[in-house]
């Protein structure tokens, strides 16, 4: 877990260090979508959220900040008797990175026969966000995903554990709180002893370019954030 050191763009991703995750989870094949969180909302347990004009239906749900995330796992669990929740940082990474040591699942940004490999694989900054979004003037992808913004899940290849958007479309709120890096549980579970005002995001979205795009960048943001590029995904622990 952690960033090799020679990534580009690595800030609070070291040191890299060994994880064993001590239980059984399972994890969403894809991120939580706003037809499920509409379901929680005609339910009782979520409140409405804004989809910023661009759809509902099978679209990441967005605007969402930590707490109601975690009402939803809450919601959920009581609606079917199973264990839902939020991954860790150690399961997220673990899942986003399927076995793979490389900054992306994917490799590099070529996949076979020179197609950009991160436009197969993840909705991100591209050049069809740089068209229609001139104000976003940080570092591209060199490919063109046809997406300025969220895209419905599952438009783009999964990774080698069948996970669609782990990187790319909506970053994903996980359970630990900002702390040292150094300090990481190394057993799987989430650090909340930190700076528990602060919550972390991983994965990336829509609007992050490859530096953000990583399978170990960490987004530090208070807890409390909403925004269109803030989503998650749900974990269930099997046993």
């Amino acid at each position: 877990m952690g960033s090799s050191g020679d990534e580009s763009g690595h800030l609070d991703e070291k040191p890299s260090h060994s994880v064993t995750i001590a239980r059984a989870f399972g994890v969403g094949k894809f991120e939580v979508t706003f037809d499920q969180w509409d379901a929680c909302v005609t339910a009782g347990g979520c409140k409405t959220v804004d989809d910023e004009g661009w759809g509902r239906g099978t679209r990441p749900v967005i605007n969402i900040d930590y707490a109601a995330a975690r009402g939803y796992t809450e919601w959920l669990s009581k609606k079917t008797g199973k264990s839902y929740r939020l991954l860790s940082e150690a399961e997220w990474e673990y899942t986003a990175r399927a076995g793979t040591s490389t900054a992306w699942f994917w490799g590099d940004h070529r996949g076979r026969g020179g197609i950009p490999a991160a436009c197969l694989y993840a909705n991100s900054h591209d050049q069809t966000s740089m068209k229609n979004r001139p104000d976003f003037t940080w570092i591209a992808h060199p490919c063109e995903d046809q997406f300025t913004y969220t895209a419905p899940v599952g438009s783009f290849k999964p990774n080698p554990f069948g996970l669609h958007d782990i990187l790319g479309n909506v970053r994903e709120w996980v359970a630990d709180c900002k702390g040292r890096y150094a300090e990481a549980p190394t057993d799987g579970s989430a650090f909340e002893s930190g700076q528990c005002e602060h919550r972390i995001a991983r994965g990336g979205g829509w609007i992050d370019g490859p530096t953000w795009l990583r399978s170990s960048y960490r987004h530090p943001q208070p807890a409390n954030y909403a925004n269109y590029a803030v989503g998650f995904r749900v974990a269930r622990d099997l046993r």
